[in-house]
This record gives C-alpha cells, sequence and structure tokens, in this order.
C-alpha cells in the first residue's frame, strides 16, 4: 500500500528571512525592518561599551585616533564598528529587495535609496503599496506569520507618531524662530528709537545752554 507523504514535505512558506530569494508583504517587511534595526542596535552598543572600554583602559596616553587604532582593543572595536555597518546595511537591502519582488520589480531598484528625496518617496511607496495578487515573476506570495504582523502594526504606528511628533516639532520651531525674529526686530527698532529720543534730549539741552551764555 502507497502512502501518502505529503505531509512529509517541507512547508513552501518556510524560508530564511535574510535571503534575497522570494517575497515580503508589507508587515513582513515592517517587522523585518524593526528587527534588523534592533539587532543593528544592539552590536552597535556592544562596539560602543568596547571602545569606552579601550578608552578607560588607555585613555591616559591617547592624544588622537592613532593612538586609539594603535590598541589591539582599539583595531577590534574599529573592525566589529565597520562589520556592524556593512552587515545592517546588506540586511537592509536584503529586505528590501525582498519587497520590491512583492511589487513584481526587479530588486535593482534599491539603488533609488542613494538619491536623496527620491529615497524617502520610494521607501513610503513600499510600505504602502499592496503586493501582487498570486504568484508573480519571484514566486508565489509569502504568507504573513502572526508575529510578523504584531511586530509590523507597532512599527508602523512607532513611524507614525514618530512622523506627527517630528511635524509638530518643526512646526513649532518654525512658529517659534519667526516670533523671536520678531521680537529681536522690535527690540532694535525701541532701541534705535529711544537712541534717536535721548540724542534728541542732548541735542535741545546743548541748545538752550548755549542760548542761555551772554553774548559778548
Amino acid at each position: 500500500m502507497i502512502q501518502n507523504t505529503s505531509h512529509f514535505s517541507e512547508p513552501a512558506n518556510k524560508d530564511f528571512p535574510y535571503s534575497a530569494k522570494g517575497r515580503f508583504g508589507r508587515l513582513s517587511y515592517l517587522a523585518w525592518l524593526f528587527i534588523t534595526s534592533v539587532l543593528y542596535s544592539c552590536a552597535l552598543l556592544i562596539v560602543m561599551l568596547l571602545g569606552i572600554i579601550t578608552y578607560a583602559t588607555y585613555g591616559a596616553t591617547m592624544t588622537d585616533i592613532g593612538d586609539f587604532l594603535s590598541t589591539a582593543l582599539g583595531i577590534i572595536t574599529a573592525v566589529l564598528f565597520v562589520v556592524v555597518i556593512i552587515s545592517a546595511a546588506v540586511l537592509s537591502i536584503i529586505v528590501s529587495i525582498r519587497r520590491i519582488h512583492d511589487l513584481n520589480k526587479s530588486g535593482w531598484l534599491c539603488l533609488l535609496f542613494l538619491i536623496p528625496i527620491v529615497n524617502i518617496i520610494f521607501g513610503i511607496y513600499m510600505m504602502l503599496a499592496p503586493g501582487t495578487q498570486g504568484e508573480n515573476n519571484y514566486g508565489p506570495p509569502r504568507i504573513t506569520e502572526q508575529t510578523e504582523k504584531l511586530i509590523g502594526i507597532l512599527y508602523c504606528v512607532f513611524l507614525a507618531t514618530t512622523f506627527m511628533f517630528y511635524a509638530g516639532f518643526m512646526t513649532f520651531a518654525t512658529a517659534f524662530s519667526s516670533q523671536f525674529a520678531e521680537l529681536q526686530q522690535h527690540t532694535l527698532i525701541e532701541d534705535s528709537t529711544q537712541s534717536d529720543s535721548t540724542q534728541y534730549q542732548i541735542n535741545e539741552e546743548e541748545t538752550e545752554h548755549a542760548a542761555s551764555q551772554p553774548t559778548v
């Protein structure tokens, strides 16, 4: 008797998130962007702590970056810093490529992130644009896991809140700067008027004093 072995096969949806092959929906994209940011922050914190330890150990003899890199700990710190930066950039690019694949477009569009202003518009488009329905040139759609949905939604709320806070802060800063400039201008006008008034009074007093002197 032939047994059905389909349940032993590997689920198609199971893949390695940090692989450029495959697709990411909107929430999966946001979730893995957040996870990448957390990993980057933790790794950078470790590098910073190592730098602090290096400075605490050899700080008395350090006067510039050359002295820092002349120590073993300094070299390790510098190398780890470069590795962390490059790794974070590569992982972010991979996550973005998978999201672009979901839109049935080439991953080379990631190069748009190198163009100022265009990168912001393209980033917003990637977060909001719905993916291709069904299978496209880059494979079938990837099912978004519940954990990814939760993280993606929370990260989306965080980004929206941060944007609104930043917009409000910039509006307040612009208004405050304008009012401060007007106040400075008003103060300068008052000082100028007061100075002119004082000078006029001095001139009047000198004229009266000259007129009161007896003519010879």
